[in-house]
């Protein structure tokens, strides 16, 4: 039995971009009226939530099968949040330049989601390693570098 990678889950980009995202998330809803909290804003915040929260809990099992499974639930929650923020757009709750920023991140973090969901039980070193070239389909940015292109002009 191969055991699972050794990599710290703070380590994945994946991981940190979900945690992210969550944060932005609940920073737009934060200043929203009690109307559009309690209808759209805590559902969203919820399934952003869910999507570290669901890369987590994979991770802490141990298997690649249970990993696996949990990251499709993160992906599900992920599609969920997609969906919130076109509600929030479409009812003027956030402005369309930052709706634009974060369907980025959003898809950024899709496409990071999938290629990590991928990258389980592939044989190969005995530490998973996002940055190896033989899990990825595409070249992705830093996180670093991607937040510092995206980050909100003050």
């Amino acid at each position: 039995m191969r055991r699972m990678a050794t990599v710290d889950l703070n380590e994945l980009r994946v991981y940190q971009l979900a945690i992210r995202v969550g944060e932005d998330v609940w920073s737009f809803v934060d200043g929203w009226s009690w109307m559009a909290k309690q209808s759209v804003g805590l559902q969203w915040i919820r399934s952003a939530d869910s999507i570290a929260a669901n890369i987590a809990e994979g991770y802490g099992r141990h298997s690649f099968k249970e990993n696996a499974k949990f990251c499709y639930y993160a992906r599900g929650s992920l599609r969920e949040s997609q969906t919130w923020l076109t509600k929030a757009l479409n009812r003027s709750l956030i402005p369309t330049s930052e709706a634009d920023d974060l369907a980025m991140k959003f898809e950024t973090l899709r496409r990071q989601l999938d290629n990590y969901i991928h990258s389980l039980g592939k044989p190969g070193p005995t530490t998973i390693r996002e940055s190896s070239p033989e899990f990825f389909d595409h070249e992705l940015p830093s996180l670093e570098d991607f937040l510092a292109a995206h980050a909100p002009t003050s």
